[in-house]
């Protein structure tokens, strides 16, 4: 680039203007009927979220994060016939992840236990899952960070010899595959992230790789007792209007909120190859520059193969050097940002949580990871400029 125009990290500007038509279509149609809460719009996007993944049920509630409780909320009731978990249950999660996913299992009544990550995708370790189990472990949270999916045959197994319920957060992740293979590699399957365990829960937040002009999101299931139960909750654990069921939450999609995530899901595969491109640019621009973690170097990308969508595209650096990149990089208007400076093991809110083990691969991703711009309006001039001066950002020794 001749010029620095400035790239922000989500272009959503651009998505508008190429979705304007689209949107403006839906938000018509809503003006027209006036049916704002749990309207037909959002029938609609149940019902296309739920042939699109593969699944029979999804419900629309009013963010990731409740997508999240709802879900838990639903297991406990179906698992140990109790509104809440006991304190003493254990859900096993990561604590390299956005605060919503302990939250949650803390505002379930359950205790959530913090295990490592694999260093190269960010993602929980299966190993770290085993050794965490006991008596009182419940469920398995595993978070598809940054879009990739998780190691999730190995998931299957312990929960099933052990007896847990796998609730997938796929809040960034939207779309992703996981490809399973059988014993002699050459037959596979492939099953939409968030279709996989007892539950799936999306958010629909901006900033998602579909993402809503609000808070938005859904939980995806199978199972039609705990879907029942989900669509009670989210309204206020009313059955019957006047007629509380369960103690429930204000948490309906609404209209608006669906008429826009309508316009957006006949592009989701679109972007998300868009994104995937994008991201092997940058490998190839990047792949040179010593002291350097590329996002899962040994997956081999391509727009057919959606086990890593990039919701975010997050290198890793030395961390000495991280936060002086992160400013040089803000300074050359590169709106480059680091998901997530603090694990979870070390707020305040969540001093009571299990911690399994020395979470050395989560503390040292903390202070090393970088999230570069990407989005489906990426031009190639921009990657070519962010890539540079990442370069010179750690290749000069004076810098």
């Amino acid at each position: 680039m001749k010029k620095n125009t400035g790239i922000p990290l989500l272009d959503l500007k651009k998505e508008y203007r190429f979705l304007k038509k689209s949107i403006g279509q839906q938000l018509k149609k809503c003006l027209l009927k006036q049916h704002w809460i749990l309207g037909e719009e959002v029938t609609q996007f149940e019902k296309e979220v739920a042939k699109y993944l593969g699944v029979n049920h999804t419900i629309g509630v009013a963010s990731g994060t409740d997508a999240l409780l709802l879900a838990l909320r639903a297991l406990a009731i179906t698992r140990k016939d109790k509104q809440y978990f006991d304190k003493k249950d254990e859900i096993i999660t990561t604590p390299f992840t956005f605060a919503a996913t302990a939250e949650t299992i803390i505002r379930s009544g359950a205790t959530p236990v913090f295990v490592d990550i694999n260093p190269q995708t960010f993602n929980i370790e299966p190993e770290e899952i085993k050794k965490a189990i006991n008596k009182n472990t419940v469920g398995i949270v595993p978070v598809h960070l940054f879009g990739k999916a998780c190691e999730m045959d190995e998931i299957l197994k312990i929960a099933k010899k052990h007896n847990l319920f796998i609730v997938e957060d796929v809040a960034q992740a939207f779309g992703a595959e996981y490809v399973f293979q059988t014993t002699n590699h050459k037959l596979q399957t492939t099953k939409k992230l968030g279709t996989i365990g007892d539950c799936g829960a999306y958010s629909f937040f901006p900033s998602k790789n579909l993402g809503s002009y609000g808070d938005a999101g859904a939980v995806a299931t199978k199972d039609k007792k705990i879907a029942d139960i989900i669509t009670v909750l989210r309204n206020h654990g009313q059955r019957n209007q006047y007629d509380a069921e369960y103690v429930g939450y204000n948490s309906r999609l609404d209209s608006i909120q669906a008429a826009v995530l309508l316009a957006k899901l006949k592009y989701i595969d679109k972007f998300n190859s868009l994104r995937i491109k994008i991201a092997e640019k940058y490998n190839k621009e990047l792949k040179s520059v010593k002291n350097i973690q590329l996002p899962d170097p040994n997956l081999q990308l391509t727009t057919y193969n959606y086990s890593h969508v990039y919701g975010l595209y997050t290198i890793k650096v030395p961390l000495v050097k991280r936060d002086k990149v992160l400013k040089f990089l803000n300074d050359s208007s590169i709106g480059a940002r680091v998901y997530y400076p603090i694990p979870l093991h070390k707020m305040r809110a969540f001093g009571k949580a299990r911690v399994s083990t020395t979470l050395v691969n989560a503390n040292n991703a903390a202070l090393s990871v970088l999230s570069l711009p990407i989005n489906p309006f990426l031009t190639s001039n921009e990657v070519s400029y962010i890539t540079q001066k990442v370069k010179f950002s750690l290749e000069n020794h004076t810098f």
